[in-house]
């Protein structure tokens, strides 16, 4: 019998028998000891009668990898390009950042099982259009990110079997174009996707900040609450922009797709993803219909 403070978690029972869609990654990934309360807290979720399912990224580890091996990042206009080397780099970190992860779950006694978004064409994608930017002359230019996928489909019945069957499924963003070529997708984007498609309750994107913030670096703005409509006001007036357009956009495909609550909060914080889930506290920013 799972011992629960239900002072500090008032709505323990709320996810019993219910999805949910946790992505986590980059600098929120830290160390084996991170890992290992990230576990700890993933336990305490199935213990409850949560039947999670883990999405990670890479990309910090992925530039990481690419210096050790003497590579350099091809930017143009500040987009990274995804050619075929840097491609096979970001499948090796995923894949062994993916193994750290399902290592992690299986030592608190989780059955965890790994994969790519792409096995069993689980996840289908494109080749993304070439994206717009501006050169050093601030003329207007097209910018191809070469193996850069968008999401076209998620066939949900492999998911739906490992959740039914008790199994934590752990996946990465590397997604299948179809006639064997594999590209590199977004992982938040990639993790609304799957929210949408197995029928998620919520759907957590942990990063390392502490939600929507009207001033960015005031955390005494973080907007708590936001909608839909309220999302789209926010990336046209400004108030988010850059790398955190994606993780609002998928915030916004999930909920639009049926997921109830679109979590965006700080992976720095212990336990973050348990209270933000189970607490009746403010914890991030919580995105609704």
């Amino acid at each position: 019998m799972v011992s629960i403070d239900k002072r500090r978690y008032p709505l323990a029972t709320r996810l019993r028998g219910k999805k949910v869609v946790i992505k986590f990654g980059g600098s929120s990934i830290g160390g084996e000891n991170e890992l290992d309360n990230f576990a700890k807290d993933i336990s305490f979720l199935v213990s409850l009668g949560v039947k999670p399912l883990i999405v990670h990224g890479g990309g910090p580890e992925i530039s990481d990898e690419m210096k050790r091996r003497g590579m350099t990042a091809i930017k143009v206009a500040g987009l990274r390009i995804t050619d075929d080397a840097t491609l096979a780099v970001a499948m090796d970190v995923l894949a062994n950042i993916n193994n750290l992860i399902v290592e992690a779950l299986k030592r608190v006694g989780l059955k965890a099982v790994g994969m790519a978004g792409g096995e069993c064409s689980t996840v289908m994608c494109r080749k993304m259009k070439p994206s717009k930017a501006k050169d050093e002359n601030g003329r207007d230019i097209a910018v191809d990110l070469g193996n850069v996928g968008e999401i076209t489909k998620v066939e949900p019945s492999k998911l739906k079997l490992l959740l039914t069957s008790g199994f934590v499924p752990v996946i990465y963003p590397i997604c299948s174009a179809g006639k064997g070529r594999m590209m590199n997708v977004n992982a938040d984007t990639m993790a609304a996707h799957i929210a949408k498609a197995i029928g998620s309750e919520d759907l957590v994107l942990v990063t390392d900040v502490t939600g929507i913030m009207r001033e960015f670096g005031k955390e005494e703005t973080v907007i708590r609450h936001a909608t839909i409509d309220e999302i789209d006001e926010m990336i046209e007036s400004g108030v988010v922009s850059d790398g955190m357009i994606p993780k609002v956009e998928a915030c916004k495909v999930a909920v639009k797709g049926g997921v109830s609550r679109a979590h965006m909060v700080c992976g720095l914080e212990k336990s973050i993803i348990v209270d933000a889930l189970l607490s009746d506290g403010e914890h991030g920013t919580v995105v609704t219909r």
